[in-house]
């Protein structure tokens, strides 16, 4: 039976990527993210038969909207505000995502500060140096570039461990050295020891201002992309590795419950809100509610001892 978590996830990527461009604000943009992200982590395969929007509103980030978007995807296999982005940026604009060094931020502003509508003219003005006088950009990022598109690479997709062990070995002990920084961790497909790593995810906790962990990334990591910033939140990807970093500042109460949420796998988390469910709870990245209460969440082993589970290391959670 056909599923629709990953073509729905796609499209709502694809939006926020497309709302990126257009300069759209970081929260509307990471609405669709953590929608994408949720549908291919934590939510049970969807099929036309289970496809209602009352129950997808019951979803962890979803709402409304989001809810009637996944509705009319399963209904006509296309998304209204997906094809109206499409129809208003051009699609030689679109491909310029493939090059890397360049995210949505960038390419929205090279397409409405600096006139770049495609690949042809972006390499006219990086020859001309043009491109390096853009704020954010400069003559080692406009080389980059030019190399990524000279050897025709693409935006990887995964990146092999050790690769992403280097960067970690350097993020993680700066990030430590900020005031207020309690505990951190590096969740993910890292944390579960996979030879290959997507994105890194970092959850942090403590009484950290976002604002000079942003400053201490962008001090030691001179060839960098900042995607959003915000309270919760910081995106970026560092270069020329083109790793997307996402560091999330959690409650210490409920830093256990998100540490168990972004380790994952999709199929254990599952399987663990399946078991809260059976005992009347319910479990989310926020903590292990009961009667409209948390009673869990600022461990993992807390919420393991509370649902009558034994604690498994993250390499064991497949």
């Amino acid at each position: 039976m056909k599923t629709y978590n990953e073509p729905i996830a796609e499209a709502f990527d694809e939006i926020a990527d497309l709302l990126g461009i257009k300069g759209e604000g970081f929260f509307t943009i990471n609405a669709y993210r953590a929608a994408a992200r949720m549908l291919t982590e934590e939510a049970e395969p969807i099929h036309k038969k289970n496809a209602d929007a009352e129950e997808f509103k019951k979803l962890p980030k979803i709402g409304e909207a989001l809810a009637l978007k996944m509705i009319e995807f399963i209904e006509t296999g296309k998304m209204k505000h997906l094809e109206e982005l499409r129809q208003e940026i051009p699609e030689s604009v679109r491909q310029l995502l493939d090059i890397p060094g360049l995210g949505p931020k960038r390419i929205g502003q090279l397409y409405t500060a600096a006139g770049v509508s495609d690949k042809k003219e972006l390499i006219k003005q990086a020859k001309n140096g043009a491109l390096a006088q853009l704020p954010g950009f400069g003559e080692k990022l406009v080389e980059k570039i030019l190399n990524a598109i000279d050897t025709d690479q693409q935006k990887k997709k995964r990146h092999e461990r050790e690769e992403v062990e280097e960067i970690a070995k350097k993020l993680v002990p700066l990030l430590k050295k900020v005031k207020g920084v309690k505990a951190i961790e590096i969740a993910g497909s890292y944390r579960r020891g996979s030879k290959t790593v997507g994105d890194m995810d970092i959850l942090v906790t403590g009484k950290v201002d976002p604002k000079e962990a942003e400053k201490a990334v962008e001090k030691h990591f001179k060839d960098m992309t900042l995607l959003g910033s915000g309270e919760t939140k910081i995106s970026f990807v560092i270069f020329p590795n083109n790793l997307q970093v996402d560091i999330r500042f959690v409650p210490e109460d409920s830093y256990g419950a998100a540490l168990l949420y972004f380790t994952g796998s999709k199929e254990f988390n599952i399987k663990m809100r399946k078991k809260a469910i059976e005992q009347n709870m319910m479990l989310n990245e926020y903590g292990l509610h009961k009667r409209g209460e948390i009673i869990a969440g600022k461990t993992e082993k807390e919420v393991f001892e509370k649902l009558r589970m034994e604690f498994l290391e993250p390499e064991k959670r497949k």
